[in-house]
């Protein structure tokens, strides 16, 4: 099955659209009324599309009793821009049979953290924060002021910025729009994102969601290396977690990305329950 789709310029970090709204826009295509919400969705970000027509296509690989299985595309001019593995079906709002220890994490009140502005202090537009408000925690956002703490962690609020109800599909937009942990290490390069799983474990219960994100590594790569950023090349993997602001978890997301000199960006991040 193939369809047209139309990348708002509006998402874009700088000139190239936000991964999760490009994941999102993509996997809601594949999702019907007997598989309505992904459950598990990886994606391989292959190059960056532009603003404008695109196309998705949907292969149906196998649909089960209560799994379906496809591979999701998006091309333009001809060119794959990504990839996608997804795994839908239906959730409901039950409690989950068992939760690892651990919990949301702890935040100052909504109202005690700012909000992430639309443009960074380098004047880079940040489009997709006109879209999800984001509140961080201005304790894990101490790199902000210039004093990154070296923790590779930062925590918020989450919701749309119409405050429009949350679906499940809307998760994959939120695992990827925390800022990078990286900043917190120091570098304050562009952070593309070159994979990226989702985990969707649940319906999500209305208001905000409590979100974390912890590198689990970050390594550099080649020999170059710039002052600014502290390295020509290199990569993270990161363990984001996000919770409804009710109880238990809801998302799970692993990105994988490449840490880069140059202008500062927001970018790399998710929303996951804890394995």
């Amino acid at each position: 099955m193939e369809s047209a789709v139309d990348i708002d310029p509006s998402w874009s970090v700088g000139d190239k659209p936000h991964g999760g709204y490009l994941l999102r826009a993509a996997v809601a295509r594949a999702l019907d009324e007997d598989s309505p919400h992904p459950m598990a969705v990886s994606a391989h970000f292959v190059r960056p599309p532009d603003p404008g027509a695109a196309t998705v296509e949907v292969e149906r690989l196998r649909t089960g009793r209560r799994v379906a299985t496809s591979r999701v595309g998006l091309r333009q001019q001809g060119v794959t821009r990504m990839e996608v593995l997804l795994s839908a079906g239906t959730w409901t709002d039950a409690e989950p049979f068992w939760s690892a220890p651990g919990g949301p994490p702890a935040l100052p009140p909504v109202e005690d953290c700012p909000r992430v502005p639309p443009v960074g202090p380098t004047g880079r537009a940040v489009g997709y924060f006109d879209h999800v408000d984001l509140r961080v925690d201005p304790a894990s956002a101490q790199w902000a002021v210039g004093a990154p703490q070296g923790r590779a962690e930062v925590r918020g609020w989450m919701r749309w910025a119409d405050e429009a109800a949350v679906a499940p599909v809307d998760l994959l937009v939120f695992a990827d729009a925390m800022p990078p942990v990286t900043f917190d290490l120091g570098l304050m390069g562009w952070v593309p994102t070159l994979e990226l799983t989702v985990h969707v474990r649940g319906l999500l219960a209305p208001g905000w969601l409590q979100v974390v994100q912890r590198a689990g590594c970050c390594a550099t790569a080649g020999s170059t290396r710039s002052a600014r950023s502290g390295t020509a090349g290199g990569g993270s993997s990161r363990r984001p977690g996000s919770w409804r602001a009710t109880g238990w978890t809801s998302p799970g997301s692993r990105p994988t990305s490449r840490a880069a000199p140059g202008a500062w960006g927001w970018r790399r991040r998710g929303a996951r329950g804890w394995d």
